[in-house]
């Protein structure tokens, strides 16, 4: 920030006392119809927003940097501001120019943050926007566009940042530490940074938090409740930037337990492509291809129950007897959702009646949601949890349509959006600011007569007041008694003493009629705040009757069969389909896919065969299971899992310097060491970056670790044909491919899954169909006789490792060499330097000739 020394008008003065209240922040200075920004705000901003940079005094010595937008088209810009992490400050007049004695007053009528958007209509509906705390290893979170608050206890930063990634944290709230001493001890949950600048913070977490603001906030006074201190700073942060309306409209605090949930990593999201594709989109993920939802809402609370699937199975068979209940019955199915259809997004519709630029159609638009939320849940046959509170909801919309005119205009300081009726005083005011437009009416025709102008028009607007206009072309007729007040290219404006006097009445009828409305809307402002949990009870009912039917009627639409779970652990899934992949395809082969416990279903084969998306499919028909949906099979008994972890495929993390094998074995390391009993695994090709050799050793260590772990089910992948032998030792072992069939070098994939390995890898075949030239083809093949013939040795599969091997006599050294390796042992490299390290190298190598 900036500050010229030199003297500064009163403009800048006043200005300059806003910015330094709120140095971190964008300020948009309102000025007429104009948001200006200044100085490094307006450096900072224009690139970002895509405006012109200007300046202001161009030919002065200080020249201030400048750019400006129409104040009614600040929500675009203001949202990319966000978007970037910025905090924005908006900096109102909040006094009349008019009525100005010098400088007109302003003052920051609104702070914005990533969290906490200038309009929530600009939000994508179908995903929430969460504000997060996280302190002492609670997680806290609030959603103010839809009310929604909920926390987790007990979680490590790891957790963190997964339950983050999972819920769209958009920013992080923390609080206002210093950062320890290097080498000292700190708990889990401080290895979260402190923020420190705009947008700074620890490197170790950048990718995670890449796209998360980091702000922090004041200490503050904590009650003695249940809730966890993290809860009490992010109501505090809320407090101190935002309005009493948006506190008043959150849902108490409901805690989620982690531990009560399948454990989905944020690496097993995106291997399964759960919310986004691989590409980034979300078109084509799993999460568009089943949602069936018809409010914005329901698509919010599906996502949920998605990211946090059950593993308690009473309640996962109380959902299943929901869905099971609305599959009997098409007809109310069909009905309740064509209902649905018409509700609109209620828990939007009811915040954004606590923003600034809520109008008299957003309660109107409130009360025609809570009359059809009424309606689509008695037209279900809901049972009605508190009938005092349908009543007082109905009530209210009522009021709030008994009130506000049919079509309000937007603005809510120009009065008209409030019925007759409703007061005498209202009643008064609206005859005579509507007499009085008759009065004009009538003005305009006998001037027309008296002066024989027949185009001559009595008009209005904010700077000049009423006026008459007259054309260049009959100015000529303009009586004496005509005032010029304003002169056009093509017209000139004219005044009289008696449109001077009407002027002044309709003018103080209608203002004094704008101040009465906009009291009245106050009041119902208030009156909806004070309703706000009772409205968004009524929407969250709405949304799990959404989530309900929209799964049920999925279920019908695709031919899905309702879920088992087996005590065993043992897996059976009949004509199994992928659930996105078959909805893109014209025809699915579905497979039977058995799996003992313990098991592990080892796939060999080519590549564009199926291995994966079979893989995918177990893993999408697990999720679905214990989200308390039907799944795509004729059959399905699956065990209840608690972790699903996968590998598949990996792309170059560059950002942070890893390479793909090297993103590969960090995924694997954390699958070893957070897999529990009761973990489903998906590996795919595991071991594939690296040479033929280590990646052979790795992916057997790996399948032997899990073997021997006994995880509930493993899915395992490869191209490594060797692994197969492993059956020999390993019963769990189940190989199985992908079948094929070769006809004169050509190849067809048939996608049915058979039981032993595969023969062949058929590598060159793929290639031709991939469309690699035939000159490369033909001198493949020709390479490959050639190994055949010549027998190169092959690779065979290592004995696995017995738990306590036999003591075995080591190799003889001769005494130099032992010296030598003596020596090596205890060279201690670390505090060498490498000239020293080469010259002592040199001085082995002579020992050694």
């Amino acid at each position: 920030m900036t500050e010229t020394t030199k003297p500064q008008t009163p403009l800048m003065q006043q200005y300059w006392s806003i910015k330094s209240a709120h140095p971190d922040k964008v300020l948009f200075f309102r000025m007429g119809d104009f948001y200006e920004m200044f100085f490094e705000d307006a450096v900072t901003a224009a690139p970002v927003i895509g405006i012109a940079l200007t300046s202001r005094n161009k030919k002065a010595a200080d020249e201030t940097p400048m750019c400006g937008l129409p104040h009614h088209a600040v929500a675009g810009p203001i949202n990319k501001l966000l978007a970037k992490g910025f905090k924005v400050a908006l900096c109102d007049q909040i006094e009349d120019p008019k009525l100005a004695k010098g400088i007109v007053k302003r003052a920051v009528t609104r702070i914005l943050t990533p969290g906490m958007v200038y309009d929530y209509n600009t939000l994508n509906p179908q995903q929430s926007n969460y504000l997060g705390c996280y302190e002492e290893g609670a997680l806290s979170c609030v959603e103010p566009s839809t009310g929604d608050c909920l926390f987790f206890r007990s979680l490590s930063a790891e957790e963190c940042l997964r339950m983050m990634e999972i819920l769209g944290v958009v920013e992080l709230v923390l609080p206002n530490k210093p950062d320890p001493e290097p080498g000292s001890d700190r708990a889990p949950e401080q290895t979260l940074p402190s923020f420190k600048g705009t947008r700074s913070f620890h490197s170790s977490l950048q990718s995670s938090l890449q796209n998360t603001a980091l702000i922090t906030a004041p200490e503050f006074s904590k009650t003695k409740d249940a809730l966890p201190r993290s809860a009490h700073r992010l109501l505090s942060y809320l407090e101190a930037i935002s309005k009493p309306e948006v506190l008043a409209m959150l849902r108490p605090f409901r805690e989620l337990q982690s531990q009560g949930r399948m454990e989905l990593s944020s690496q097993t999201l995106r291997h399964l492509e759960i919310f986004k594709t691989f590409s980034g989109e979300e078109e084509g993920g799993f999460f568009a291809a089943i949602d069936r939802t018809k409010t914005s809402s329901g698509s919010r609370r599906l996502r949920q129950k998605i990211a946090f699937p059950l593993i308690d199975e009473a309640s996962i068979q109380a959902q299943l007897n929901e869905l099971s209940d609305w599959m009997k019955d098409s007809f109310l199915l069909t009905e309740t959702r064509a209902e649905l259809g018409r509700l609109g997004d209620l828990e939007r519709r009811l915040t954004r009646i606590g923003q600034t630029q809520s109008s008299a159609r957003d309660l109107l638009l409130l009360a025609e949601g809570i009359d059809k939320g009424l309606d689509v849940l008695r037209a279900a046959k809901v049972k009605e949890k508190d009938p005092e509170a349908s009543l007082a909801l109905t009530a209210l919309a009522d009021e709030l349509k008994k009130h506000i005119v049919e079509d309000p205009p937007l603005a809510i300081t120009q009065g008209g959006m409030i019925r007759k009726g409703i007061t005498e005083s209202l009643d008064e005011q609206i005859d005579l600011s509507s007499n009085g437009q008759e009065i004009l009416q009538q003005m305009e025709a006998r001037e027309r007569e008296a002066t024989g102008i027949s185009s001559l028009k009595i008009r209005f607007n904010g700077v000049f007041g009423y006026y008459i206009e007259v054309t260049n072309s009959h100015l000529a007729k303009v009586p004496d008694r005509f005032m010029r007040k304003q002169t056009l290219a093509g017209a000139e404006r004219f005044s009289t003493p008696e449109l001077v006097e009407l002027e002044q009445k309709i003018l103080s009828a209608q203002a004094r009629r704008s101040e009465i409305e906009l009291q009245i809307f106050q009041d119902l402002k208030k009156l909806v705040l004070d309703s706000s949990q009772l409205i968004l009870g009524l929407a969250l009912d709405c949304s799990e009757l959404d989530v309900q039917t929209s799964l049920a009627y999925l279920a019908l639409e695709r031919s899905y069969v309702r879920p088992n779970f087996r005590n065993d652990r043992g897996l059976s899934l009949k004509a199994a389909r992928h659930p996105v992949v078959e909805q893109k395809v014209q025809q699915f082969i579905p497979n039977d896919i058995e799996l003992g416990s313990g098991d592990c279903l080892l796939l060999t084969g080519p590549n564009m065969a199926g291995k994966s998306t079979l893989m995918r499919q177990v893993a999408l028909i697990q999720i679905m299971a214990q989200m308390g949906s039907y799944v795509p099979c004729t059959s399905a008994k699956l065990p209840l899992c608690e972790q699903i972890f996968t590998r598949i495929g990996a792309s170059d993390n560059l950002a942070q310097g890893l390479s793909t094998f090297m993103v590969e074995m960090t995924e694997t390391a954390e699958m070893i060491k957070n897999a529990g009993p009761k973990a489903l695994l998906i590996l795919d090709e595991v071991g594939r970056g690296t040479s033929t050799y280590d990646g052979l050793s790795l992916a057997q260590a790996l399948l032997e670790h899990f073997l021997k772990t006994k995880v509930s089910s493993i899915f395992f992948a490869t191209h490594y044909h060797e692994l197969t032998k492993l059956s020999d030792q390993f019963s769990q072992i189940k190989n199985a491919h992908m079948s094929v069939i070769e006809r004169k070098n050509e190849i067809q994939f048939l996608h049915t899954l058979k039981a032993g390995p595969a023969q062949k890898s058929y590598g060159i075949q793929v290639a031709r169909l991939a469309g690699v030239p035939k000159p490369v083809i033909d001198r493949a093949n020709e390479i490959l006789r050639g190994l055949e013939t010549a027998g190169p040795k092959q690779l065979s599969i290592f004995d696995p490792v017995e738990e306590n091997p036999a003591p075995t006599m080591g190799p003889t050294f001769s005494p130099e060499m032992q010296l030598a390796l003596k020596a090596i042992k205890e060279f201690e490299l670390e505090r060498t330097t490498p000239l020293d390290a080469m010259m002592k190298i040199r001085e082995w190598q002579k020992a050694l000739d």
